[in-house]
């Protein structure tokens, strides 16, 4: 009496014996995803705007993180008022003669942090709710989009003055009400990439094998839906700076750790004397979202090269 097969075994044999590419096939269809985006990394990391901004954001990051162990206190008003740069000060002094230079690294610290973890937990927000729906499809799929559809009709700017005036001016309020409010953008497009890799012929050779939904979504599904998936996400780091920038200028913000908005909050009744204070947070804002959103059109252009561009 023949004993019956178990699913794993019906793919690794045959009428007569092991077959030999069944489980090769998903292997190499596999394999060569993956070094389809190797050379879509090599080609990314070999770009102009590559090798121009990468560095710049490097730079900006390692700047605000280990740069308060160089400076001055930023609350410290030893220093005369309203000092123009000089050798002494290279940022000069602001209105209440504190260092603009430790002011502004500092300011760093808060608006790279707040466009960073907006970015990362639209990331997993997005990644968790979208793998879900586009995998599994169904009443799974229904309700995660209509949850998706419910945080993204919230105004996330109203949101974030109604925070301020009932909770006070806190910058993780206002950093979680952006990654609330900006997520679905995120979890849409892992959604149509896991409905794509879902149907792939390897993917579903899996699935006839018997293995775990979660496995293959984390192993294959997710991997091979992250190049779109970073590409949004750079652009929400540059999109979150420029709203958390936007409400500090206009006072929603924490006064005690300001950001670059903050500082340009600060900076407007200075401008035509002591026209520094507002350029300098502002060139900052300027360079490090150009930064982000050039590389996430490098990161598209590698990895869709046949998107072409209008001429």
């Amino acid at each position: 009496m023949t004993q019956q097969q178990t699913p794993q075994e019906a793919l690794t044999t045959g009428p007569s014996g092991p077959a030999p590419n069944a489980r090769t096939a998903p292997l190499a269809a596999r394999e060569r995803s993956h070094g389809g985006q190797g050379a879509a990394w090599r080609a990314f990391f070999r770009r102009p705007s590559t090798l121009v901004f990468l560095p710049l954001v490097i730079i900006l990051v390692l700047v605000a993180a280990i740069g308060p162990f160089f400076v001055t206190d930023p609350v410290a008003t030893s220093f005369p008022k309203l000092l123009p740069p000089s050798a002494e000060h290279p940022f000069g002094t602001d209105m209440l003669g504190r260092d603009y230079l430790a002011r502004v690294v500092y300011g760093g610290q808060i608006s790279l942090l707040v466009g960073f973890s907006v970015a990362v937990l639209c990331m997993t927000f997005g990644l968790i709710v979208g793998g879900l729906a586009g995998y599994f499809g169904g009443w799974i799929d229904t309700a995660m989009v209509k949850i998706a559809e419910f945080f993204q009709v919230l105004p996330g700017l109203v949101l974030a003055l109604v925070a301020a005036a009932v909770l006070g001016s806190n910058i993780v309020i206002v950093g979680a009400l952006l990654a609330i409010t900006m997520w679905p953008g995120v979890g849409r497009i892992v959604r149509a990439e896991a409905m794509r890799i879902s149907k792939l012929g390897y993917v579903e050779s899996q699935k006839a094998a018997g293995f775990h939904s979660i496995r293959i979504l984390w192993s294959d599904v997710i991997p091979n839906a992250m190049p779109p998936v970073l590409v949004a996400t750079t652009m929400t780091v540059g999109r979150a700076i420029l709203i958390e920038s936007g409400l500090a200028y206009i006072g929603v913000g924490d006064p005690s750790n300001p950001s670059w908005g903050g500082l340009l909050n600060e900076a407007q009744s200075y401008m035509r004397d002591s026209w520094w204070l507002a350029l300098l947070p502002g060139t900052c804002i300027f360079l490090v979202v150009l930064a982000v959103n050039m590389l996430g059109d490098a990161l598209n252009d590698a990895f869709n090269p046949t998107i072409g561009r209008v001429k």
